[in-house]
């Protein structure tokens, strides 16, 4: 590869199979696909190369990107809200609500909104700061240590983060641990089939390692997020039904969200034969 470079995964992080094919390289680190379970995964990186590369993302890294955390503050809400009603839909009961990765507090504000008491983490002390400044309990942890107890919230987000996790079987079973039984799991990841991880390997950002390849390890598709959510104890359920459910509640408009939902499913259909979803989302329940 030109460099000395070191083995970042030995093994596959999912399975453990050490049977893998090349998916793309640069001097700085290499990607693998298992030829097991399928998962994406970075196997080799330079010494060094997130510590070199993430200079500056506590401090200024701050103040650039708070105006763009804070863009489009109530549909980014919005959203988050619906998705915390398709995990009532499972938990209807629910009272509290951790999310991880919380950066400026979108799942947070929604889930207050909906009466929940909600907490918020995240890796990076500047976005831990940043859902201080707007009003969220919100601290600077890990995934892979989470400080909680055992069964301690009904709900758990995890958006767009597992992806950063160099140890991803422990971040699962970190959600699965401080879940209450019967909690639901709510997580959200890049979709390792979209085109451009397989068209744009050098030239789009997803490997970069001045990109997102020093700060992602692992991408998931829909076979290996589910495995991964299964192998620490929890049940996938789909979130088109619960939709669904909660969509007909609403009486005399039941034709049209049978419609809405149906467009859904088309267009979910559509993108994943044509590589045009760009992330992926499953619900699980902690039996």
């Amino acid at each position: 590869m030109g460099v000395e470079v070191q083995s970042f995964f030995s093994a596959c992080p999912m399975c453990g199979s050490s049977d893998s094919r090349e998916h793309v390289s640069f001097p700085q680190l290499r990607f693998v696909t298992c030829s097991a379970c399928g998962l994406l995964y970075k196997s080799h990186e330079v010494p060094g190369l997130a510590a070199s590369l993430s200079k500056g993302y506590d401090g200024g890294y701050f103040e650039k990107g708070r105006a763009q955390y804070l863009k489009r503050w109530n549909h980014r809400v919005a959203k988050c809200r619906r998705q915390l009603l398709m995990c009532l839909e499972f938990a209807p009961h629910a009272k509290s609500v951790l999310d991880v990765g919380s950066s400026a507090g979108y799942v947070l504000a929604a889930g207050q909104s909906l009466g929940l008491h909600a907490t918020g983490i995240d890796y990076a002390s500047w976005a831990a700061k940043l859902g201080h400044e707007r009003g969220f309990p919100t601290a600077a942890a890990s995934l892979t240590h989470l400080p909680f107890r055992d069964g301690s919230f009904d709900i758990v987000t995890a958006k767009h983060t597992l992806e950063h996790v160099p140890t991803p079987k422990l971040g699962l079973s970190e959600i699965a641990r401080v879940l209450k039984p019967g909690g639901v799991a709510f997580v959200v990841v890049p979709d390792a089939k979209h085109w451009q991880l397989h068209l744009r390997k050098k030239s789009g950002g997803y490997f970069k390692p001045q990109r997102l390849g020093w700060q992602h390890h692992v991408y998931y598709d829909v076979n290996t997020l589910r495995t991964g959510l299964e192998g620490a104890g929890l049940k996938v359920v789909s979130d088109d039904k619960a939709m669904l459910r909660r969509r007909l509640a609403k009486g005399p408009g039941a034709p049209w969200e049978y419609a809405r939902v149906a467009g859904l499913k088309v267009w979910t259909t559509f993108s994943k034969v044509t590589r045009l979803r760009r992330e992926i989302q499953l619900m699980a329940v902690k039996p």
